[in-house]
């Protein structure tokens, strides 16, 4: 071959090279990448947006999603009113009119009952519990995952909280006979034990609690922990707090996505969302909650709440009159007596052991 032809196809040869090596560089080293598929969601919630659960609950889970995808899926979360009323967000998301939500299960009680297993009953589940059976041997999400699907929804943890406080009152409670009369705030089943007990009951949004307090339309009340309590305002407008917290020994809250929205993610993406409700919702949630409980405790008394206590003999009697109204309902409700009896068959099963680990035994 001649020199010239030679040296022509040496040329070619280097360059054609340099094309395949640059045709094979990742998109991600080039200089020219285009832009990954950004998907945008709406979040309704249950919450105004001044309110803890808001704040470090729902925005801190659209947070952490946008984090841990690298802005790939990007969640707004609304307050209350301000797209869905506080009680018809699993409507909307059930419908698709939002993507997902983040509010509290027993808000849907009116659809079904078996709702109310899935955020707490008087006497029932504890924060430790909740956790436990639904991630461990028991598979408690597989159950509640199971019951929603027939809304077209998914749900996942939106937070967890220990004992709320107590009832919030203008008149002491040393007794159940004192709730007698009253009209309360009250939600779920302690709504149905307190009317057994001759109170009667309504069920209000956060927002417009403290409102009915100061108008004389309830003459008691009761929402959450004593951080969100006292970010409501509840010093401000009741004298006495009853403990403990029988109506609610722990909160389950929920991160709900509309099953279809839900279907057209990414498997990472799925994953992400996931994770994020479990690290937020459980973890962070958990222990900032838990951990501002003995401050605002103690703010609540300074600013001059006084505490009463229920005694033993009245908090055995609620127990019994909340077992007895689960076993109606589950006489009922099949998938109610499914998830009922996978609760109480975890907790005989676990606290054959969490005795040993029960706080009483150590100084």
């Amino acid at each position: 071959m001649p020199r010239k032809a030679t040296l022509c196809a040496a040329i070619m040869v280097i360059l054609l090279a340099g094309f395949m090596v640059s045709c094979s560089t990742p998109a991600s080293e080039g200089e020219n990448v285009p832009h990954q598929q950004v998907i945008e969601w709406k979040m309704a919630t249950s919450w105004s947006d001044d309110q803890f659960l808001y704040t470090e609950g729902a925005r801190a889970i659209a947070d952490r999603v946008a984090q841990l995808s690298n802005g790939r899926l990007i969640i707004e979360p609304y307050p209350a009113d301000a797209l869905i009323g506080a009680f018809d967000v699993l409507d909307a998301v059930s419908i698709g009119e939002v993507e997902c939500g983040h509010s509290w299960p027993g808000y849907w009680r009116d659809k079904s009952p078996t709702f109310e297993l899935f955020s707490s009953i008087p006497n029932q589940m504890t924060q430790q519990e909740w956790i436990i059976w639904l991630y461990g041997p028991a598979n408690g999400m597989d159950l509640w995952q199971e019951f929603y699907a027939q809304y077209n929804v998914i749900p996942f943890p939106g937070a967890i909280t220990g004992p709320e406080f107590g009832f919030f009152t203008n008149k002491p409670i040393h007794s159940l006979d004192d709730f007698q009369g009253l009209k309360l705030r009250a939600v779920g089943m302690a709504a149905d034990i307190l009317n057994e007990l001759g109170a009667s009951t309504v069920s209000l949004p956060a927002g417009e609690i403290v409102t009915a307090m100061e108008n004389g339309d309830i003459d008691g009340c009761e929402f959450s922990t004593p951080l969100i309590d006292w970010q409501l305002g509840f010093q401000e407008v009741a004298e006495y707090a009853c403990l403990p917290s029988w109506h609610q020994p722990s909160g389950m809250y929920e991160t709900i996505v509309n099953a279809d929205a839900w279907n057209e993610l990414p498997d990472d993406l799925k994953a992400i969302f996931e994770s994020a409700c479990k690290d937020v919702g459980i973890v962070d949630g958990m222990a900032q909650l838990d951990g501002a409980n003995a401050k605002y405790l103690e703010m609540f008394q300074q600013q001059g709440t006084e505490i009463t206590v229920l005694d033993t003999e009245d908090i055995n009697r609620i127990s019994e009159m909340a077992a007895g109204l689960a076993d109606e309902q589950a006489a009922k409700d099949p998938f109610y007596a499914r998830v009922l009896k996978s609760q109480r068959d975890f907790r005989t099963e676990y606290r054959t052991w969490e005795q040993w680990g029960d706080y009483k035994l150590y100084p």
